[in-house]
C-alpha cells in the first residue's frame, strides 16, 4: 500500500511538473511567433493545461475504466471553475472582454447542453463522440475568428527576436517532448495507482477520479491562472479556464467515448452534473451582465466546490 501511494504521488509530481515544462516551452514558441494573447489563452495554453486530463482519461478508457474517464473530465471542470477560478477571483477581481467572454461562454453552455442531451440514454458512445469532436472543430474556428476582435495585441514585446535560430528551437522542441513524456508517464501512474487506492479504501472509482485525480490534473490550470493574474494577463486566465472546460467536454470526453462507450451513472447525473452546471452559472450569469468577475463570485464558487466535495464524502464514503 505504501509503495502504491508513493507511485501515486510520483505520478502527481510528474504530471504537474511535466505540464509546467510543456506550458513554458509552448508559451516560448508562441511569443517568438507573435501569436495574439487571445489565441494563446484560448488555444495553446488551454490545450496544454488540458493535456493531463486528456491523457488520464484516454488511458483509463483504453483500460476499460470508463467511469474514471468521465469522472476525471467532469471533476476537472468542477475543480477548474470552483477552485482555480474561484481562488483567482478571490485574490484579484477583474474585468473581461465582453465579446470574447460571451462567445466562449456561449460555446461552453452549448457544450454542456449537448453533453447532457447525449447522455440522456445513459451512455455516451462513438456516435456521440463524433458530435463532441464536431464541437471541437467549431471551437477552433471560433478562436480563429476571434483574432480580429482583439486587435493586434501581442503577448511579447520582443517582436524582433528571430525564432529561426536552430539552437533555440531545438531546445524548445526538446523541452516540449520532455514535458509531454512526463505527463504521459505521470497520467499512467495516477490512473493505475488511483484505482488500487480506491479498491483498498472501498471508494468507487468515480469518486477518486472526481476529487484527487481531478485536482492533480487541474493543477496546471490553477498555476497558470495564478501566474497570469499576477502578471496582469487576465484574458489568458479566464480564457484558459473557459477553454479548458470546453476542451474537457469536446476533446477529453469526446476522445474517451470514441475509444470506449462511457456509461452515465446515477451519481453522475444526480450529483456531478448539477454541481457543474451550478458553478458555471455562478461564473457566467453575473459576468454576462457586468463584464467583470467579482470577489463574491469567487467566494460562491469556492463554497460550492467545498459543498460538492463534502457531498461526495458523505454520500460515498462510510
Amino acid at each position: 500500500m505504501i509503495f502504491t501511494i508513493i507511485l501515486f504521488l510520483l505520478g502527481f509530481v510528474l504530471i504537474t511538473e511535466g505540464a509546467d515544462i510543456f506550458i513554458e516551452s509552448t508559451i516560448s514558441v508562441a511569443k517568438k511567433t507573435n501569436i495574439p494573447e487571445i489565441v494563446l489563452g484560448a488555444t495553446i495554453v488551454s490545450l496544454a493545461t488540458t493535456f493531463p486530463e486528456l491523457t488520464v482519461s484516454a488511458f483509463a478508457s483504453i483500460q476499460g475504466h470508463t467511469t474514471m474517464s468521465l469522472g476525471n473530465a467532469i471533476g476537472s471542470i468542477i475543480c477548474n471553475t470552483g477552485l482555480a477560478l474561484g481562488l483567482v477571483a478571490m485574490i484579484k477581481p477583474f474585468k473581461v472582454d465582453k465579446k470574447i467572454f460571451n462567445s466562449k461562454a456561449i460555446l461552453l453552455i452549448i457544450s454542456v447542453i449537448v453533453l447532457i442531451i447525449l447522455g440522456m440514454d445513459k451512455t455516451i458512445g462513438r456516435m456521440d463522440a463524433m458530435a463532441l469532436i464536431g464541437l471541437l472543430v467549431i471551437y477552433m474556428i471560433n478562436n480563429y475568428n476571434s483574432i480580429p476582435k482583439t486587435g493586434s495585441r501581442r503577448t511579447s514585446n520582443a517582436t524582433n527576436i528571430e525564432y529561426s535560430k536552430s539552437s533555440d528551437m531545438i531546445k524548445l522542441v526538446v523541452m516540449f517532448v520532455i514535458g509531454i513524456t512526463m505527463m504521459i508517464i505521470g497520467s499512467r501512474l495516477l490512473v493505475n495507482n488511483g484505482i488500487k487506492i480506491a479498491e483498498v479504501l472501498g471508494v468507487p472509482q468515480a469518486v477518486i477520479s472526481l476529487t484527487v485525480i481531478a485536482l492533480g490534473t487541474s493543477l496546471p490550470e490553477l498555476v497558470s491562472c495564478l501566474t497570469a493574474i499576477r502578471k496582469s494577463h487576465n484574458a489568458i486566465s479566464v480564457g484558459n479556464i473557459l477553454g479548458a472546460n470546453i476542451l474537457n467536454i469536446v476533446s477529453v470526453i469526446g476522445l474517451s467515448s470514441f475509444i470506449n462507450d462511457i456509461p452515465i451513472l446515477k451519481q453522475t447525473s444526480m450529483v456531478d452534473f448539477p454541481f457543474m452546471i451550478l458553478l458555471l452559472l455562478i461564473l457566467i450569469i453575473p459576468t454576462f451582465i457586468k463584464q467583470k468577475i467579482y470577489r463574491f463570485q469567487g467566494l460562491l464558487m469556492i463554497l460550492t466546490y467545498i459543498i460538492y466535495i463534502s457531498t461526495l464524502y458523505f454520500t460515498y464514503i462510510d
